[in-house]
């Protein structure tokens, strides 16, 4: 079966940490409900990018899988994460989203 995948590259505002961390505390516990599972939440050091070497670094990188497209969708309208936006918004400057689909490991 396949499953969907969003790999996520989050760019935050000047002193913006605090109120995405305060989202990503409310939020996260949510993925269970929708099917979706946090594979990898990473917080690369400048000396881990190869490239670009300069300039916008993304502050975290997220892998997140879901059963299916329409779990992420039904992820991405719940109530909880909706009341919370501000947060995001006050928080980050961008995120790139990168979509994908493959198969489950057997």
């Amino acid at each position: 079966m396949a499953k969907f995948t969003i790999t996520q590259l989050i760019y935050l505002n000047d002193n913006g940490e605090q109120d995405f961390l305060n989202y990503e505390s409310l939020v996260l516990p949510l993925l269970e409900k929708y099917n979706g599972k946090l594979e990898f939440r990473l917080r690369p050091d400048r000396d881990n990018f190869i490239y670009p070497s300069e300039g916008e670094l993304p502050y975290e990188v997220h892998i997140v899988s879901f059963e299916t497209k329409e779990d992420y969708l039904r992820f991405n309208n719940d109530p909880v994460r909706i009341k919370n936006q501000d947060l995001l918004k006050n928080s980050v400057k961008k995120i790139t989203v990168i979509e994908s689909t493959g198969m489950n490991n057997p």
